[in-house]
C-alpha cells in the first residue's frame, strides 16, 4: 500500500471523526459561524464541538476571525474550501491508486 503524505494523512483524519465531519460541512455552509451556532444546528456536545474546529484549524480547513487568546471572545469560522479541495482530491488519488 502507497504511503500516505502528510496532507492525506491531515484530510483522512479531519473526515474520520463524525464529530469533525459535522463541524466541517457545518461551516463549509454557514460561513463565519461560531461554537455556540455549531453547538444549537448540529448537537454536537459543546466540547466536542470544540476539539473538531480546533483539529479543522490546526489542518487549515477553517480559519478564525480572531488570532490568540480567545477567552470570552466570540469567534467566527470559515472554511478554507481551496485546501479541502486540493487535500480531498489528493486522499481520492491515493485511495483510487
Amino acid at each position: 500500500m502507497p504511503e500516505m503524505s502528510a496532507r492525506v494523512t491531515a484530510i483522512h483524519h479531519a473526515i474520520s471523526s463524525a464529530g469533525r465531519l459535522t463541524a466541517l460541512r457545518h461551516v463549509l455552509e454557514n460561513p463565519g459561524t461560531t461554537r455556540t451556532e455549531l453547538v444549537q444546528a448540529t448537537g454536537l456536545a459543546p466540547l466536542t464541538a470544540r476539539d473538531a474546529l480546533t483539529a479543522l484549524e490546526e489542518h487549515g480547513y477553517i480559519t478564525a476571525d480572531v488570532q490568540g487568546e480567545r477567552v470570552g471572545k466570540k469567534v467566527h469560522y470559515t472554511a478554507n474550501r481551496p485546501a479541502i479541495a486540493e487535500d480531498a482530491s489528493a486522499f481520492l488519488g491515493w485511495l483510487l491508486r
